[in-house]
């Protein structure tokens, strides 16, 4: 079993890890090379001569065409899409898993490359020192393995995009209505309720649109948030990058939280409003989230809807099953 990829980019972790630790967990060989035909954040699974193909872009746009190969699994999959031999790849995360022992199996045309100094770096950064998103801070095994009650606690971390950076005057209009909710939202829990931790990562933008939201530099280290997401109850999330979930929401899914999200416009398998997530109407209704948290604390709905959460995530997105359910998929359970 052979994993290709031109780059090693910072959304092929997961899919890179998850690789790790099932041919680990299966005693298999480690098979992880540089193919320079293949797209920026697409990566080519080889098995029993069968070829998979992972697109994680953040485009709902296919960066290949299915008919190349025999599966084609995709990070942002519109409903429409889904057919023949596509299926959705469901929330990214970028998780890690014992990266030294990985960076001893990488084929050295990939370990070398320039372009992949930078998660060769991270991985290289086991106790999270030196970058803001060391492996070794994202390792799977420091993550939660129970669910508890921080009464009902909420939190909504967030960052902002500057329009002015995107010649495309869809994209332009896009950042700025996301903008709009990140900061209203963080202004609107932080008024209403006492328990939340809000802000916004601090840059140029921010200090200049709210600098009453802005992060210290200590809040919003990953390190540093990861820890305190752990203790938190409810997480609020909103689209990503061209109106398509970023990691928050898969990262709050893994730690068992409760989630209220703006309307979820792409394919993720069983993931199910009052379920797994409260839904706002739409891309603007920030003014409907106290109503949600106050509905996720009646009764300690958020409880449930984190154990939801929490079970959700070990089938889809934890890499003691990830791979295995492509793999089931593409009728290879090896």
């Amino acid at each position: 079993m052979k994993l290709e990829l031109s780059i090693w980019t910072h959304h092929l972790t997961h899919l890179v890890y998850a690789y790790f630790y099932y041919c680990r967990a299966n005693k298999m060989d480690v098979n992880i090379a540089h193919n320079s035909n293949l797209k920026h954040n697409a990566a080519l699974l080889t098995v029993n001569n069968k070829a998979i193909f992972f697109d994680y872009s953040d485009d709902t746009k296919f960066i290949d065409l299915p008919n190349n190969f025999d599966f084609y699994f995709k990070r942002s999959l519109l409903e429409k899409d889904k057919k023949n031999n596509v299926f959705p790849l469901n929330f990214n995360v970028p998780m890690a898993y014992k990266s030294h022992l990985l960076l001893m199996k990488l084929n050295k045309d990939l370990l070398f490359q320039k372009f992949n100094k930078t998660e060769v770096g991270r991985a290289l950064d086991v106790f999270g020192l030196f970058t803001n998103s060391g492996h070794g801070t994202l390792d799977i095994r420091n993550y939660p393995k129970t669910i508890s009650d921080y009464g009902g606690n909420i939190i909504y971390y967030t960052r902002l995009w500057n329009p002015d950076n995107h010649p495309d005057e869809d994209e332009k209009e896009r950042r700025s209505l996301q903008n709009e909710f990140r900061i209203k939202a963080c202004r609107i829990v932080k008024k209403e309720f006492k328990n939340a931790s809000v802000g916004l990562y601090g840059d140029s933008l921010s200090n200049k649109m709210a600098p009453d939201l802005v992060l210290s530099p200590d809040e919003s280290d990953k390190k540093s948030y990861l820890k305190k997401l752990s203790v938190y109850n409810i997480g609020i999330a909103d689209d990503g990058l061209k109106n398509t979930p970023g990691w928050k929401i898969g990262e709050y899914a893994l730690y068992g939280k409760a989630i209220i999200s703006t309307p979820l416009n792409v394919c993720i398998e069983n993931f199910e409003e009052h379920v797994n997530y409260e839904k706002l109407s739409s891309r603007s209704s920030y003014e409907e989230i106290p109503g949600k948290i106050e509905f996720l604390l009646e009764g300690k709905k958020y409880l449930e809807m984190g154990k939801n959460n929490f079970e959700w995530s070990r089938k889809y997105l934890h890499p003691e099953n990830y791979l295995n359910r492509i793999l089931i998929l593409a009728g290879e359970n090896i």
